[in-house]
């Protein structure tokens, strides 16, 4: 109740307010009209300079130098009506006689004509549009680029592993993300079979958000790293090369035909890396000796590892000592006897 009377107060002084402007304006030669909740009637031989309504129909006899503008509301122009600029009717429709004179466009927007209008504003025939999906475009990409700035200093070791899964596995990362684009819209449908499921649903869409989020900032790091190597920079830090790599690919989306590609593929290596690492939390795609090779112990390996200096002898290592021999291998052995001669009894030996 507070909200309503708090609503007409302001509309009321709105009205005042822009009553009183009306008012001073009417003293002039040339006026504009603008009226809130009402109708507007231009009568014939009255000549103005624009007029406005909200939530009003406006029927023009006389004549309007500049545009006339209905919102929420119809436009009628008579015989006698003369509009020298653009008449637009947005939520009503435009009736214009035979003999009335319009130098500018008719815009009539409603929801018969609603889908033809967005398809025209979409095309190259208003290219004033194409500067506001721009900026859209561009407010996105900042929320996106301050978000994943907190990201890779909060949590540089799960970017850094999945950066790592992308160049070590690219193959198995792009087919893990296609299969997890193509999985998604059956896996809601599966989920939409029991309540349980349903309630499901909100976890799945957080999981392709996080996943897809993580992954574009791993591969925006990775060309980073990429793009300052190449320019003789091989340590760049995190969050520089998050930086520059994410802007580098923001404006590689720009780029016609191909740029939609190249952020499309970003996307999926991004969405493989991600559930592959699990979240950048788990190694367990990284290489594993195979069965059977042999392990060296790291001792060794550091001994393999010395270098020897050109016409140093090589001295041998020392053998190792032999066991200590037990009390019983130390006794000494007697001598076997000799065989016996013949003739001679057995069991006896010369002396």
């Amino acid at each position: 109740m507070k909200g309503t009377r708090a609503a007409l107060i302001f509309l009321l002084g709105m009205q005042l307010l822009l009553g009183t402007a009306a008012a001073g304006a009417a003293d002039e030669n040339e006026k504009r009209i603008i009226k809130i909740g009402s109708d507007v009637t231009v009568a014939e031989g009255t000549k103005v300079r624009s007029v406005v309504t909200v939530g009003g129909q406006i029927t023009v006899d006389g004549e309007v130098e500049q545009s006339v503008t209905a919102l929420g509301g119809s436009v009628v122009l008579t015989r006698t009506a003369v509009v020298k600029g653009n008449v637009t009717a947005l939520g009503g429709v435009i009736v214009a006689a035979r003999d009335a004179q319009i130098d500018g466009n008719l815009t009539e927007i409603n929801s018969s004509n609603l889908f033809n209008t967005l398809t025209t504003a979409l095309s190259s025939e208003w290219e004033g549009w194409s500067w506001i999906f721009a900026f859209v475009s561009l407010a996105i990409f900042l929320v996106i680029l301050v978000l994943a700035l907190l990201i890779v200093a909060l949590l540089p070791k799960p970017i850094q592993l999945v950066t790592e899964a992308i160049t070590e596995h690219t193959f198995k990362v792009v087919l893990c993300g296609i299969l997890a684009l193509v999985l998604i819209a059956p896996l809601a449908l599966l989920l939409t079979v029991s309540v349980v499921g349903i309630a499901l649903i909100p976890l799945e869409v957080i999981i392709v958000v996080s996943s897809v989020l993580m992954g574009f900032i791993a591969v925006g790091q990775l060309i980073g790293k990429k793009v300052f190597h190449w320019l003789g920079r091989p340590n760049p830090a995190a969050l520089r090369a998050t930086f520059w790599g994410l802007i580098l690919l923001w404006m590689i989306g720009w780029v016609p035909y191909i740029g939609w590609m190249v952020k499309a593929l970003a996307l999926v290596i991004g969405l493989g890396a991600a559930l592959i690492t699990r979240f950048g939390t788990h190694a367990g795609w990284k290489q594993v000796p195979a069965p059977g090779a042999a392990i060296v112990p790291p001792a060794v390996m550091s001994a393999q590892a010395v270098p020897v200096a050109e016409g140093q002898p090589v001295q041998p290592e020392p053998a190792a000592a032999a066991p200590a021999a037990s009390p019983a291998a130390t006794a000494p052995v007697a001598p076997e006897a000799a065989p016996a001669a013949p003739g001679e009894p057995a069991g006896e030996s010369k002396p």
